[in-house]
């Protein structure tokens, strides 16, 4: 670390934490007794955090762990059984208002929160461990922080003191978030994801399933059709035209689920009109099962036999709900992105979604679901 590292390290260390440059002691894991951990990504990203969080409190079974994530991807950890608190921030670039200035407003509370829980770990997880990942484990306060280290922390490579080189990136995510654990001694406790879904939500969905005339035990296939990034969005047609044979081979019944909202959303994007227009093409009409929250599709899916769905966050929660699944990937490599789950079939041709064929998307659903469905088709 060169001179400006070091002065503006010497300002933060003095002017944000009231402490000096180099003054943590080396690690000790016997004096860990509050641990952050920072996952500011996106469903998928954090549902691949997981095992991560397992694993730390197997480690650590009396410590207090904490997790900073997204607001919208609070109800992927609310329920989960290794965590004693999720702790959430709005993104600058969710918030409409006068240019994000509210979230920016929200974001300083925040790190003033943490600092009050006087943390002894902090994880930024990702690798390499984004900028503003590594701040947010720094502005806790925390005397040791741990991440992969990367060129983009520069000028600040002293956010983390704890550092391990994240190489070429080839294994899972999961495995990578483990990888990084190891570097403090922290074993790993599977590799299973845990999503666990809001009762409250599932008896929603259950009453909605039934007003639709969907009887207890009946096969559901739930078709997501959905996706932010534009090489992952299958054509609607072929959403349609594979509904309809999941109906007529299997005797399933078909829901179609999508992200909420209107097109025109700058910040958050719907699919409304698109949901339709795959319920007009397709033979039989299926169940619109609209989802406005989060913690609506995890229950949908949960309630689910079947899902089919383009690379994405739904992928991740099907895959952590055991529901058998094919996934369509666009440009995500499968090495690293792929659904952990033996019951899930990944589909990818040439890095974009619509070269998946139908017959080859309905032909990988017969495999999942001649070996995975309850009823046995």
């Amino acid at each position: 670390m060169g001179w400006t590292g070091r002065g503006l390290e010497g300002l933060l260390e003095l002017g944000l934490h009231r402490r000096l440059s180099g003054s943590a002691a080396p690690f000790a894991r016997e004096q860990v007794g509050r641990i952050l951990v920072v996952r500011k990504d996106n469903i998928g990203d954090v549902l691949c955090t997981t095992p991560a969080l397992r694993a730390l409190r197997r480690a650590f079974p009396e410590a207090f762990l904490a997790i900073l994530v997204s607001e919208h991807c609070r109800p992927v950890l609310k329920h989960n059984p290794d965590v004693d608190e999720v702790l959430v921030y709005r993104k600058a670039k969710h918030d409409s208002r006068r240019f994000g200035v509210p979230a920016l407003w929200g974001l300083a509370r925040v790190l003033k929160d943490l600092r009050a829980r006087r943390f002894d770990l902090a994880i930024g997880l990702g690798r390499p461990c984004s900028r503003s990942s590594a701040w947010l484990a720094y502005a806790s306060g925390s005397p040791w922080r741990l991440g992969y280290a990367s060129p983009g922390l520069h000028p600040f490579p002293f956010f983390l003191n704890l550092t391990r080189d994240p190489g070429a990136k080839t294994s899972h995510e999961v495995d990578g978030c483990l990888d990084l654990l190891s570097s403090i001694g922290v074993s790993p406790a599977g590799r299973q994801l845990t999503l666990n879904p809001d009762p409250g939500a599932q008896a929603a969905i259950r009453s909605r399933l039934a007003r639709e005339g969907v009887r207890d035990g009946a096969g559901i296939a739930l078709v997501h059709i959905s996706s932010r990034r534009e090489a992952n969005r299958w054509p609607l047609a072929s959403f349609a035209r594979a509904a309809d044979l999941l109906r007529e081979r299997f005797g399933l019944t078909i829901a179609i689920s999508w992200a909420p909202g209107d097109a025109g959303n700058p910040l958050f994007p719907g699919d409304d009109g698109k949901a339709e227009e795959v319920a007009r093409c397709m033979q039989g009409r299926p169940i619109l099962l609209a989802t406005p929250a989060l913690d609506d599709l995890i229950a949908a899916m949960s309630l689910s036999d079947f899902v089919l769905s383009a690379d994405g966050g739904p992928v991740h929660i099907a895959a952590a709900l055991g529901i058998p699944l094919v996934a369509l990937f666009g440009q995500a490599g499968i090495t690293t992105w792929a659904p952990v789950s033996e019951k899930s079939v990944v589909l990818k041709r040439g890095g974009r979604v619509d070269l998946i064929g139908v017959d080859e998307a309905v032909e990988a659903a017969s495999a999942v679901l001649s070996k995975w469905f309850r009823g046995r088709p």
